[in-house]
């Protein structure tokens, strides 16, 4: 029965990127008077993610403090979940022509839906992240369990990644387009401006609330990735089939592509991408957050972000406490034995362990 589920999931993942070929052809095929100045971007990218630049990419947009707006609430048994906006003022790095013109300003707003009990205690707070092209708190509720967690005894926030969602521009089209690109320097920029807020989001919420962990889904597992390695004070870390290399899927999305197809090369071979993007994969750097308090769960048949990449970020971390489940990427089969057993981990841990340091904080901001 596993490697038939896993055969089936398999399946549906290979569905998946052949339809992404086609949603996405836009994107997988830029002008080819634009493959030099590509070529010349990823090669500027690689040099810094090899020097002193490379190690201070992230660290360098950790320590914004802002308070949220409240947008809307709404009762719920137990509690209220509440929509809340923060400011950024995160500023991209400009050095490998980020910019490409065109204004976003729906992206200066970090939005949370924020699932919080009535009490002031809660067990702690799981900042959840989506995967690429999601972004609807109603849709990454039910596939990040947010009601399940709110049970438990969770507060949950569900952070909008950067260009999704009510983050993209309206002329997008599709949730996460500017965040995927061929030029190096633009997606480094999200994937940065992503860390930039989710820590500016739990930042908050752990002088509001006390112990904060993160779990996130796909790219919002890359993203809980690099968070574990810049902040040791999380509660807990849950990635959940993770990526370790953001240049694999577009590098096997291309050959399914119809210039793919044609026998045409991508504008960067995948080792181009790899190179560039070195600055912010997990696997850049070391574990912050204790080793008992990760959690990785994976698909044995994950054809997305692919098996061995939560294999390889395993491995890295020094073989924390994992799970493998039957099925592919957007197949989860025996769903409810994952939540059970990521539930069995968020039970063995001392959520109060971080709260001194956070409570300590809180008494010295100043908003």
């Amino acid at each position: 029965m596993t490697s038939i589920l896993s055969r089936l999931g398999g399946a549906l993942d290979l569905a998946l990127l052949r339809g992404m070929s086609l949603a996405y052809h836009e994107a997988l095929a830029p002008p080819l008077a634009d493959y030099p100045a590509l070529r010349r971007v990823a090669r500027a990218c690689a040099r810094d993610a090899s020097g002193p630049n490379g190690r201070t990419f992230l660290a360098a947009v950790l320590g914004e403090r802002r308070r949220p707006v409240t947008v809307a609430a709404r009762p719920v048994a137990g509690g209220s979940i509440v929509t809340r906006r923060f400011a950024s003022r995160y500023r991209p790095s400009r050095r490998h022509e980020a910019d490409d013109g065109r204004p976003c300003a729906e992206n200066a707003a970090v939005w949370v839906q924020h699932w919080m009990h009535a009490s002031d205690r809660p067990r702690a707070t799981m900042l959840a992240l989506h995967g690429f092209t999601m972004g609807w708190p109603r849709i990454d509720a039910h596939v990040l369990m947010a009601e399940r967690w709110f049970a438990l005894g969770f507060d949950v926030a569900l952070m909008t990644l950067p260009f999704h969602g009510a983050r993209a521009s309206a002329t997008c089209r599709y949730s996460g387009e500017r965040f995927a690109s061929w030029h190096a320097g633009r997606l480094n920029e999200a994937v940065r401006q992503s860390v930039h807020d989710a820590s500016l989001v739990m930042r908050w919420l752990g002088e509001a609330r006390g112990p904060v962990g993160v779990l996130g889904v796909s790219l919002g597992g890359y993203v809980a990735a690099l968070l574990a390695a810049h902040h040791r004070d999380l509660a807990f870390v849950i990635p959940v089939v993770p990526a370790v290399c953001l240049a694999d899927l577009p590098s096997r999305l291309f050959p399914l592509s119809r210039r793919g197809r044609a026998g045409m090369a991508p504008p960067l071979a995948v080792d181009e991408l790899r190179d560039a993007y070195r600055a912010h994969s997990p696997l850049s750097y070391g574990l912050a957050v204790p080793r008992e308090r990760v959690f990785l769960v994976a698909a044995r048949a994950d054809g997305i972000t692919m098996a061995s990449h939560a294999q390889r970020l395993w491995e890295h971390w020094d073989h924390p406490e994992a799970l493998w489940f039957d099925g592919g990427h957007v197949s989860p089969f025996h769903r409810s034995r994952i939540a059970a057993a990521i539930e069995s981990h968020l039970d063995g841990l001392d959520m109060e362990a971080t709260t001194p340091r956070l409570r300590a904080a809180a008494r010295g901001a100043t908003w």
